[in-house]
C-alpha cells in the first residue's frame, strides 16, 4: 500500500469487501471467509514468512460508528491480554488508508462445533470432556484476569485436528466485558444487552448484572448442545428462544440421550435462572463434571503434587515485596494446575497440594504420570519464575490409594490417607528441584 498513487485496478481491492490481493499491512488477502454484522473476515498470508493469518476488517458502514470501533478495538485488546493455548491469538493490528481498523489472528485450521454437530452428530462423552476441559481452562484463565465472554455459543468455539483427536480454541471476543482483575465479585455489570439468545443466562436478557456464572450458564448450553446434537431452548424467534430462557424449566439431558444421572444434575446447575444457584466458578463446574463421568473407584490409586514455597532459613523478616512474590509463585501454581485439570486438595499461604486419579491399567497409568512429571516440572519452572530469587520453590510427586468422599458441591474430596500424610513424603529435599518418591517412580 505504499508508494505513489494506486491505478483504477488496485483501487478496486479496496472497496468494503476486499479483493485477493489486497494489502493488509504485511498480510496480502488471499480468500473472504465470513461476511459478519459489523466486519469482515478473510485468510491472508504474511508478505515475507507466507504464515496464514485471519483478518478481521471492520466494514466501511461502520468505520464511524463510536460502538462498533470501541468493541473492535476492545477485542483487539482482550486477546493481547489472554495469551493461553485454549484462546486465539492475536498477530498483528492497524488500520486501512480510509482508517478502518484491521486485526490479523493465527489462522485455525479445523472447524466450529456447530459445524462438527452439523456433519458428524452429538459429541461422545469422552469428545465432549476434552471440549469442556479445555474450553474451561481459557475460560477460567480470562476470568482470572478480569474478562467475562459473554457470548460463548458452539460458532465460537474451534476445534483443530491433533493426532486422533482434536483441541479446543475459544474466539471472537467482541463483547467480552473486562474489569480490574480484583477478583470474580469484580467482573460485574448491567445495562446493555448484549449476546446471542440461544445461550444468554437470564441476567443477560433481562440486561442486569453479569458475572463469571453467566458465562457458566452458557457453557451448560453448549455442554447439552454437544452432547443432544441440540440446543435445549429453541423457538421460531429470538423472542420465544429468551423467553424459555427466562422462565421454562431447563430440559433433562437424560430425556434425549442415555448419560450417568449425574451428569444431567450438572448440566441442571449450570442452567439454573438464578445466578446463586449455579456452579459458582469454572474449577467447581469441571471437578463435578469429572466425577460424573468417571466416578472413583475406593481405593483408586492417586497422583499428587505437592508445591511448597518458603523463605530461606535465617530470613529474619520478609519483606513485602518478598511476600507478594511467594503470593505471585502459589497464584502462578493454582493457575497451571487448574489449566490442566487437576483437583485441589490444599492450599495454603505458602503450599497447594492437587491431586489426579490414575488409570487402573499399568501401561495408561504410565503414561498418566508421565503427565504428572512434565506437569511437575511446569509448576517448578512458573512458581520460580514468579517467586524470584528470595523464595525457595521445591515441587513433590508421589502415588498412593487415595482416600475420598463426595464434596459438597459434588467433586471428590480427599478425606484422608497417605496423599495427606504430607510429613511422610512431602519434606526435604534441595531448593530449585522436583522430588519424586519411590512410589510415584515405581508405579
Amino acid at each position: 500500500m505504499a508508494g505513489g498513487p494506486p491505478d483504477i485496478d488496485a483501487v478496486s481491492l479496496y472497496e468494503d469487501a476486499l479483493e485477493p490481493g489486497a494489502l493488509v499491512g504485511d498480510w496480502v488477502i488471499e480468500s473472504r471467509v465470513h461476511a459478519g454484522v459489523t466486519a469482515w473476515l478473510y485468510r491472508a498470508s504474511h508478505l515475507s514468512t507466507r504464515a496464514p493469518a485471519a483478518v478481521k476488517v471492520v466494514r466501511a458502514e461502520f468505520n464511524h460508528v463510536p460502538s462498533v470501533l470501541r468493541r473492535f478495538q476492545q477485542e483487539a485488546d482482550t486477546l493481547r491480554a489472554l495469551r493461553h493455548p485454549h484462546i486465539v491469538e492475536v498477530l498483528d493490528q492497524g488500520d486501512l488508508r480510509d482508517g478502518r481498523p484491521w486485526l490479523a489472528m493465527e489462522w485455525l485450521e479445523g472447524e466450529s462445533v456447530d459445524r462438527w454437530l452439523a456433519r458428524r452428530g452429538p459429541f461422545s462423552l469422552a469428545e465432549a470432556l476434552t471440549v469442556m476441559q479445555e474450553l474451561g481452562a481459557a475460560l477460567h484463565f480470562a476470568h482470572g484476569h478480569g474478562v467475562l465472554h459473554r457470548d460463548l455459543k458452539a460458532q465460537n468455539v474451534m476445534l483443530r485436528p491433533r493426532g486422533d483427536g482434536f483441541t479446543v480454541k475459544l474466539v471472537d471476543f467482541g463483547i467480552a466485558r473486562v474489569e480490574p482483575p480484583e477478583g470474580l465479585t469484580g467482573l460485574t455489570t448491567g445495562g446493555a444487552v448484549l449476546g446471542t439468545p440461544v445461550s444468554m443466562a437470564p441476567e443477560q436478557i433481562r440486561g442486569q448484572a453479569v458475572d463469571a456464572r453467566t458465562d457458566l450458564y452458557a457453557l451448560g448450553v453448549l455442554l447439552y448442545q454437544v452432547l443432544a446434537g441440540a440446543l435445549p431452548f429453541e423457538g421460531a424467534s429470538a423472542v420465544e428462544v429468551e423467553e424459555q430462557h427466562l422462565h421454562a424449566p431447563p430440559p433433562r439431558l437424560g430425556e434425549r440421550v442415555q448419560v450417568p444421572p449425574a451428569l444431567d444434575a450438572v448440566v441442571q446447575r449450570c442452567l439454573a435462572k438464578a445466578p446463586e444457584d449455579r456452579w459458582p466458578d469454572v474449577p467447581t463446574f469441571l471437578g463435578a463434571l469429572r466425577s460424573a463421568l468417571a466416578p472413583i473407584p475406593e481405593g483408586a490409586w492417586a497422583a499428587a503434587l505437592y508445591v511448597d514455597l518458603r523463605f530461606p532459613d535465617g530470613l529474619d523478616e520478609p519483606s513485602d515485596a518478598e511476600l507478594d512474590a511467594r503470593d505471585a509463585a502459589v497464584d502462578a501454581a493454582l493457575t497451571e494446575l487448574a489449566a490442566q485439570g487437576w483437583t485441589l486438595g490444599l492450599e495454603g499461604g505458602n503450599a497447594v497440594l492437587a491431586w489426579r486419579q490414575l488409570p487402573p491399567a499399568s501401561e495408561a497409568r504410565g503414561s498418566a504420570l508421565e503427565d504428572a512429571r512434565r506437569l511437575a516440572d511446569a509448576l517448578l519452572s512458573r512458581a520460580s519464575e514468579a517467586a524470584g530469587a528470595g523464595v525457595e520453590v521445591r515441587v513433590y510427586a508421589h502415588a498412593a490409594p487415595s482416600e475420598w468422599e463426595p464434596g459438597a458441591q459434588g467433586r471428590p474430596r480427599l478425606s484422608g490417607g497417605p496423599l495427606l500424610r504430607l510429613t511422610d513424603w512431602a519434606t526435604g529435599g534441595e531448593a530449585g528441584a522436583v522430588h519424586l518418591t519411590d512410589a510415584f517412580a515405581r508405579r
